[in-house]
């Protein structure tokens, strides 16, 4: 796949708060539609359940916005339902933007299964929101095949599922998901990601053996209100 760059701008787009109804950010959708396209033909030309890991290399704010508004635009585009689960861990930046880092959800689902707590309902019909869960990380009780059983369950509830899964330089979770993904979809920011980490989190990613790797440079522009 192509890098493309995801700009902010001063159009504004509509983000699901479960509390506030939707929480407005200022970010251009047209190259996450572009992007939701790409990544159609990359899934279909590869075979693969439509299953894919978001993450970056270091520490943003950015990507957990850009990961809204591409779960957004998959499901305009594609016209599929979209499942976007928060796997970071109960202190994740994307859980907080949507008022949901207390809320039952992907820790939850991997330490008991058999009662799995149900997805977040949006205010797009064809997207769904699973929060990182209640529990802390080390709390999970992750067994071994507790990833590709959640993956698998979700799967067969929803077109795509939209993992996203933080800093892979600071967090395991990006590591621990990767294998179980069709595709990985690295989100290094301009000006703030070092070439190095960008090079040292593929490097991470391919050893846990990530099947397929992408980069898309997000561009920070004004902050999102």
């Amino acid at each position: 796949m192509r890098a493309e760059t995801a700009s902010s701008s001063n159009r504004q787009a509509d983000w699901w708060n479960p509390n506030a109804g939707t929480l407005s950010v200022e970010l251009s959708a047209a190259p996450y539609r572009r992007l939701a396209l790409q990544l159609r033909h990359e899934l279909a030309a590869a075979q693969q359940p439509h299953s894919i890991l978001l993450a970056h290399p270091s520490r943003s704010t950015l990507p957990p916005r850009a990961a809204v508004l591409l779960a957004y635009c998959v499901a305009e585009e594609l016209g599929q339902t979209v499942l976007l689960v928060d796997a970071c861990g109960s202190s994740s930046e994307l859980s907080r933007l949507l008022g949901c880092e207390h809320v039952s959800g992907y820790s939850n689902a991997l330490s008991n299964p058999d009662t799995a707590p149900q997805p977040q309902r949006t205010s797009h019909p064809g997207v769904h929101f699973m929060p990182c869960g209640s529990l802390p990380s080390a709390a999970a009780g992750r067994s071994e095949d507790a990833v590709p059983r959640f993956m698998s369950s979700a799967l067969a509830t929803h077109d795509v599922v939209l993992v996203y899964g933080g800093s892979v330089l600071h967090d395991t979770v990006a590591l621990s998901v990767a294998p179980h993904v069709s595709f990985v979809l690295l989100l290094p920011v301009e000006n703030e990601t070092l070439v190095a980490d960008l090079d040292a989190a593929q490097k991470a990613l391919r050893f846990c053996q990530a099947r397929q790797i992408g980069v898309v440079m997000l561009t920070a522009g004004r902050s999102a209100g």
